[in-house]
């Protein structure tokens, strides 16, 4: 399903035209520019990237009828209408790498050395050479582990170590920090990511490489969402109240 389509779904429920939701939607179908494979959908079709979402847009949406929208809720049913239930960052990690690859091993080993402060030359390239803020090196390294957060499995890495997450953290970020004690010397956001992420990886994956080296399966395609999308959904509306 395109993004005007989901679009045109949300104006039908929640009132107002597709074109206030359509930077939504467009914002989940982004990596399908980075690799227009059907796996493209693990850098943003799950819960954590509905977070992200979120945190880009806000926590709800506007529409021409003056109605607020909560901007998590158009992103599940989006999720919704492509696979047919939510999603997680560790649902997608487990279908797309195996444990018994090389690959597997291998992530598994960068994983650790990165969540226990051993890749050398991190600090010194964020501290030293970009001169960064505290608040900011947090936030980089904040940022990269989102889907670590929730996921064990070592390719979650993959989630957020790649050539469209430089992209994504420019949307988040911006497009330049402010070097340390200066009020007018940059370093590109682009540029801080990229170095790290290859410092940490010893190379930056496109998504297009990360496909070609994981598996894939069916529920990815979405091949069963439009039978169950709408019980999903249905199923989802009944617990709203207890939300609230």
């Amino acid at each position: 399903m395109k993004p005007l389509q989901h679009a045109q779904i949300s104006a039908k429920t929640y009132g107002g035209c597709w074109t206030d939701y359509i930077e939504v939607h467009s914002f989940l179908d982004s990596s399908k520019a980075a690799c227009a494979h059907f796996k493209h959908r693990f850098l943003l079709h799950h819960a954590e990237g509905i977070e992200l979402g979120a945190r880009i847009f806000g926590a709800s949406v506007v529409n021409g009828e003056s109605r607020s929208v909560p901007t998590r809720q158009i992103l599940t049913e989006h999720l919704i209408e492509d696979l047919g239930r939510t999603v997680t960052v560790e649902d997608w990690a487990r279908s797309l790498l195996p444990d018994s690859t090389d690959f597997y091993k291998s992530l598994a080993k960068k994983r650790g050395q990165i969540e226990s402060g051993a890749v050398r030359g991190e600090r010194e390239l964020l501290s030293d050479a970009f001169n960064l803020t505290e608040k900011d090196i947090f936030a980089v390294r904040e940022f990269l582990s989102f889907p670590l957060k929730t996921s064990a499995h070592p390719a979650a890495l993959l989630v957020s170590h790649n050539s469209f997450a430089v992209f994504l953290a420019e949307k988040v970020f911006g497009y330049a920090f402010f070097r340390k004690d200066s009020k007018n010397q940059f370093v590109a956001v682009r540029e801080v990511f990229e170095r790290l992420i290859f410092l940490r990886m010893k190379t930056v994956f496109s998504p297009a490489e990360i496909v070609a080296r994981t598996d894939s399966a069916e529920w990815m395609r979405g091949a069963d969402a439009m039978r169950t999308a709408r019980r999903e959904k249905e199923r989802l509306a009944m617990r709203e109240p207890e939300r609230r």
